[in-house]
């Protein structure tokens, strides 16, 4: 539709036909009524000139092209500016050189533009003087409120909208069919290369975003839009950066509700791919062990390579999902099939036998005599190409077998009755169905039958969308603050502040624990040191009972076993004078110039298993509690449960749960019930201290040591955020 045909409508309704000032910045930028493009040109070699055409072929509703001397562009009507616009249209696309774009995006606030997609590179990516200009570019779009993709990006298409906002497509190039697959890149070339090899794979992409430099809207953002989409199914994610973290958990959360796979390949995750990163896109990399966690918690799909994540896309697209984890194959090859029961077996699916009768009925309906296999995996042998009627019936037994939630075949990429067999059978069953082809096959691809290259990513692919279908990630509570709470532990930081320390002696870090249900040792703190110092730790001792430790408590000697200043195992009054005396004396002769605050008298906890707990910031997700294998084992085995909060018991039980191979809560030596509510309980009481106190900057609890169905914390470090981190 041209401009002229349609300028009385620009501003009231979108095509929905839901009044335009009603919508969202978002929602105008990425659906919608009317688009001007800034920057349109008539040479269609140029960006302005090749994303113009795609908009002109492509676009149904009002479409503008800016040009500041053309009368027209490619046979419309052109403005000279945005602001000669005959009324407010919902999307400007931005092709001009870098210094002129914030002086755009200010005319395009002024006119009533709900969102701009700014072509143009030379931005922060280009150096200081681009970091500059994006800074400028910043300001504009959170003065004017126009919502922003890019800069330093290949722009967007939807195919539903009937969007081709970018110069990823030749000139002259349609728009696919709309299909249920979205993938979002932060970066626009590479992305153009995993759309195309989607497409190439058979995966009916229906949106492609191309985020750059992430100026305003990131790739969080557009998920969370997208996954609202009634014809998006499966997202797909190509990231460098994750800049809105608490909009991409939200995303995940609704992504799991309403059961759309979201999966995600992420680049960035060592130092060289970091520093490539923040050239490319300026961005900000965290941890990737952080990364794969959250998105563990949350049900998001983390893909190691690109084919993976496309070989994920094709499994989840057609929506079907099984209900169990067990597989039939069926192969004309005794290898083949044994290749695919190996990846299976290794991937974590089960290849059940085939009950007799079962088996019998498929023996019998195999060309005789018969030589091959009827058991799981089936193989036909060769035979049976010379019976093609028979093909599709025994292929419909194995993948109607009662013990079978999924299956898989193997085929050439030739036309015949097998192949159309093969389709029929996929058509007349809802059960999750992948064949392993020589290459990609058209007619395959337009039956929408899952197409692989290789037998492991058969079923790879088969194992991850059966982890996906049959566990739901826990879902996540509301967090509300305990104030009252958060000002007593505020109250036990003066003390470290006033004196300037970033640590908390290990009884205040303890009383602080014990505020948020974490189970630590029972201990008497002595404060001070003066002559009558053995006397009274002494009484401490016997008040406690048992064996006890002694513990030096100064600001300055957070690590006391450093310098002595630890006795263990100490029963009755002289052995805890003389072991006081001893202690102090060298710590004086280790650290002299240490303060000594007092002595932690302190019960001799049980253990028969040693754990770890402890809470860090990522500089993308901010608090993350950790808990993994403590005392000497933890790093030699460095294997952590990797939580972000806010959680609750049931996700730290189950994250503790796939520790260790799932060992650390089974077996005879392994967690007991009310050792593993413990543990549970302190990792939720330390993401709730996280989120309660944001100047701890850092927890550490090590060892929590465990027996007898308890679990105390024997030892803490507590390290407060400078004045500057604080929240």
């Amino acid at each position: 539709m041209t401009a002229d045909t349609e300028a009385g409508a620009v501003g009231q309704t979108n095509t929905a036909g839901t009044p335009t000032g009603t919508r969202t910045g978002i929602e105008r930028l990425l659906a919608p009524s009317s688009i001007a493009m800034v920057g349109a040109s008539n040479q269609e070699m140029r960006i302005g000139g090749q994303v113009y055409g795609n908009l002109a072929l492509n676009f149904k509703g009002a479409l503008y092209p800016v040009h500041p001397r053309d009368q027209a562009v490619q046979g419309d009507r052109a403005y000279r500016s945005v602001a000669d616009l005959p009324g407010p249209v919902d999307l400007a696309v931005i092709a001009v050189p870098a210094g002129h774009v914030a002086g755009v995006i200010e005319q395009c606030g002024e006119r009533g533009v709900g969102g701009a997609v700014v072509l143009t590179a030379g931005f922060a990516e280009a150096g200081p003087d681009g970091a500059a200009l994006q800074r400028e570019l910043a300001d504009a779009a959170a003065r004017t409120g126009v919502r922003v993709v890019g800069p330093n990006c290949i722009g967007y298409l939807s195919s539903a909208g009937g969007v081709a906002a970018s110069f990823a497509m030749p000139p002259g190039t349609p728009l696919p069919p709309a299909g249920p697959v979205a993938l979002v890149s932060q970066s626009g070339g590479f992305g153009s290369y995993i759309a195309e090899k989607a497409q190439l794979a058979g995966l009916r992409l229906g949106w492609f975003v191309s985020t750059g430099n992430e100026v305003d809207v990131n790739i969080a953002q557009v998920l969370r839009f997208l996954v609202e989409r009634d014809e998006t199914r499966v997202l797909l994610a190509f990231s460098e950066t994750l800049r809105d973290p608490d909009v991409f958990v939200e995303t995940a959360r609704r992504a799991a509700e309403l059961d759309k796979p979201l999966v995600l390949l992420k680049a960035g995750r060592s130092e060289e791919a970091a520093r490539a990163a923040l050239s490319h896109t300026a961005s900000v990399v965290g941890s990737a062990e952080v990364f794969d966690a959250v998105c563990r918690q949350h049900g998001v799909v983390v893909a190691d390579t690109m084919e993976e994540m496309l070989d994920l896309g094709m499994i989840f697209q057609d929506g079907r999902r099984p209900r169990g984890d067990r597989i039939g194959i069926m192969t004309t090859s005794g290898g083949a099939g044994v290749l695919l029961a190996d990846g299976a077996g290794m991937a974590g699916l089960s290849v059940p036998e085939f009950p007799p009768g079962e088996r019998d009925a498929i023996a019998a309906k195999m060309p005789q005599p018969f030589y091959g296999s009827a058991s799981n995996p089936v193989d036909t042998t060769a035979q049976i190409t010379a019976a093609p009627d028979l093909f599709q019936t025994v292929l419909g037994e194995v993948v109607g077998g009662s013990v079978v939630d999924m299956a898989a075949t193997v085929t050439w990429a030739r036309p015949g009755a097998a192949n159309d067999a093969i389709i029929e059978t996929y058509r007349s069953t809802d059960k999750p169905f992948a064949v392993l082809c020589t290459t990609w096959l058209e007619d395959f691809q337009k039956a929408g039958v899952p197409t692989f290259t290789d037998p492991r990513r058969v079923v790879h692919a088969l194992a991850a969308l059966a982890r996906h279908t049959l566990r739901r990630p826990p879902a996540t509570p509301e967090f509300v603050p305990d104030e009252d709470r958060a000002r007593r532990v505020r109250s036990m930081l003066v003390e470290a502040r006033n004196l300037g320390e970033d640590v908390l002696l290990e009884s205040t870090a303890k009383r602080v624990m014990a505020e948020y249900g974490i189970p630590v040792t029972r201990e008497i703190y002595v404060r001070g040191v003066r002559d009558s110092g053995p006397d009274e730790v002494a009484a401490a001792a016997a008040k406690l009972g048992g064996p006890v430790a002694l513990k030096v408590m100064s600001y300055q000697l957070p690590h006391k076993s450093d310098v002595g200043g630890l006795r263990l195992g100490l029963s009755g009054a002289d052995a805890v004078k003389d072991a006081y005396r001893d202690m102090l004396a060298e710590v004086a002769r280790r650290a002299p110039d240490a303060m000594i605050s007092g002595v932690l008298v302190q019960e001799m906890a049980p253990a028969r298993l040693e754990i770890g707990c402890g809470m860090r910031h990522d500089p993308v997700f901010g608090p993350m509690v950790a808990l993994g294998p403590g005392g000497i084992m933890i790093e030699m085995l460095a294997e952590t449960a990797l939580l972000r909060p806010p959680f609750d018991a049931a996700a730290a039980k189950e994250a503790i749960g796939g520790l260790l191979g799932g060992r650390l809560v089974g077996g005879s030596r392994g967690l007991s019930p009310g050792e593993l509510d413990l543990l549970a309980a302190t990792m939720t009481g330390l993401g709730a201290l996280a989120l309660e106190v944001p100047e701890i900057a850092e927890v550490d609890v090590n060892p929590v040591r465990v027996a007898d169905g308890g679990a105390v914390a024997a030892d803490a470090l507590i390290v407060l955020a400078d004045d500057a981190e604080e929240s």
